[in-house]
């Protein structure tokens, strides 16, 4: 990718694990520059963030991050 990945944590972490996954986030779009495009990201990010907990979308220009059952974002990429 040549421009760089923007990370918005949108909510506080629920805990002590959600808080580390989302340190982990963020190393993840640090290094994702590498990559050919943001949809090659999106696995790595649901692989993080897996279902039933969270739901990952992804779109030409972003990746978003919802707890499942929350109508509000947790975390968008773009």
């Amino acid at each position: 990718m040549s421009d760089t990945l923007q990370l918005l944590i949108e909510q506080s972490a629920h805990d002590e694990a959600e808080a580390a996954q989302l340190t982990r986030l963020t190393e993840l779009v640090a290094t994702a520059a590498q990559l050919p495009g943001l949809r090659d990201l999106a696995p790595a990010v649901r692989h993080h963030f897996p279902e039933p907990t969270y739901l990952v979308g992804c779109g030409s220009a972003h990746i978003w991050l919802h707890r499942a059952g929350d109508a509000h974002r947790l975390a968008l990429i773009r």
